[in-house]
């Protein structure tokens, strides 16, 4: 049946009854926001420091809170007509505009106007969320949103006229009201609850499209190797044999993606930091690939830099401590008391860590095998916490 030029709004159910895929049109989104994210990569790439990633996670939780409005927005709303699907590809075009403006530093020109697109993003949510007043549930909460997202697009928009230090302080302000505007209250979370199974099938969807993009990654790596031996070849396999590790960890030990019910304050304060971490599981899955990518390209036998290496086993060993914690907010999870299983978790991130402090005597391709084996010994543990649970 074709699509009707506008249609009215109507809330979806508060509580799903029922299995609820996401669209062809929440599909694309996805997809779209995986490229920005696979963008932001280009400069980590070349500035694999500590100032590089701050700028990477500072990007990168834009892009976040650009696909989360969205998400929590389409969850919540049933809306399918001409003119909503309009407002998307407009959000869709100003995410690529985004993305083309994220290779330099963030005092030139390029960055403002990658703040003036994400502000154009939040005026879009906006409009979305003017459909959706004359909900008489929920217009309270559509007004605070609305007030929210215009004034931090406003900011957003106006901070690309600010020179650097002006401009970061605008940044600043603006991030700090669309957190605040974004973060899930807990009355009107739930009253008015997430798709059960909608909304956290998105957030799975998106990480493994971002683990796709640690694949591409890799990819990239082979590409850079121009003779071929034993231990680049072992490089490349272990740094594809760890992406699939971290999703295996993610999606079978820890149920990241599995139904989540709201029904009290509790379940809206793990909610929270179920999204919290997913923002940093994201970052650390974009941190990974590069330094797959960089571990690919060493000489045959060689070690990764000192930084590097710190890097990549420091991120690895919070991207454990991410899942694990993704794992403990989960309806399997949150009632285990086993202190124990919890202990030997964190031990095993703990000598993650340990292997970072000892770059000069391990070579990379060894490195990706140590990482490679803790995470399946995660991924064990935490589907031993969650048979326990459901036995």
């Amino acid at each position: 049946m074709a699509t009707r030029l506008i249609c009215r709004a109507t809330l979806w159910p508060a509580q799903e009854h029922h299995l609820r895929r996401p669209d062809w049109t929440e599909l694309f989104f996805d997809l779209v926001f995986a490229a920005a994210i696979s963008q932001l990569g280009g400069p980590l790439e070349h500035d694999f420091t500590v100032h590089g990633i701050a700028k990477y996670a500072f990007l990168l939780t834009l892009v976040f809170l650009a696909w989360f409005g969205y998400t929590a927005f389409s969850t919540q709303y049933a809306i399918d007509d001409v003119l909503q699907r309009g407002l998307t590809i407009t959000q869709v075009f100003l995410v690529a505009v985004m993305a083309a403006n994220v290779t330099d530093g963030l005092d030139t020109r390029d960055a403002a106007g990658f703040g003036a697109a994400y502000g154009g993003v939040r005026a879009i949510l906006a409009l979305q969320y003017m459909r959706v007043l004359r909900l008489p549930d929920c217009r309270s909460l559509a007004r605070w949103r609305i007030i929210g997202l215009l004034t931090a697009a406003s900011i957003w928009a106006g901070s690309a006229l600010f020179p650097a230090p002006e401009r970061y302080a605008a940044w600043a302000l603006a991030l700090l009201i669309d957190i605040g505007n974004s973060w899930p209250s807990l009355r009107t979370t739930t009253t008015w609850p997430p798709g059960a199974t909608h909304f956290p099938e998105r957030f799975g969807l998106l990480t493994i499209i971002l683990l796709g993009e640690f694949v591409a990654s890799v990819m990239r790596g082979i590409e850079s190797q121009m003779a071929w031996s034993f231990l680049p070849a072992s490089a490349a396999v272990l740094s594809l044999a760890l992406g699939f590790a971290i999703w295996s960890c993610y999606s079978d030990g820890a149920n990241g993606w599995k139904t989540r019910q709201i029904r009290s304050h509790k379940d809206v304060r793990r909610l929270r930091i179920w999204i919290a971490l997913h923002l940093l599981l994201f970052l650390g899955i974009g941190i990974l690939g590069v330094a797959a990518r960089h571990a690919i390209a060493l000489p045959p036998g060689g070690h990764f830099p000192e930084v590097d290496q710190t890097i990549l086993c420091a991120t690895a060993a919070g991207t454990m401590l991410v899942i694990i914690g993704i794992g403990a907010t989960s309806q399997r999870h949150f009632k285990v008391k086993r202190l124990t299983i919890f202990a030997v978790q964190a031990g095993i991130a703990l000598v993650v860590l340990i292997i970072g402090g000892v770059a000069s005597f391990i070579i990379a391709a060894a490195v990706l095998l140590l990482l490679f084996v803790c995470f399946l010994g995660q991924t064990a543990l935490l589907v031993a916490t969650r048979d326990e649970v459901t036995a």
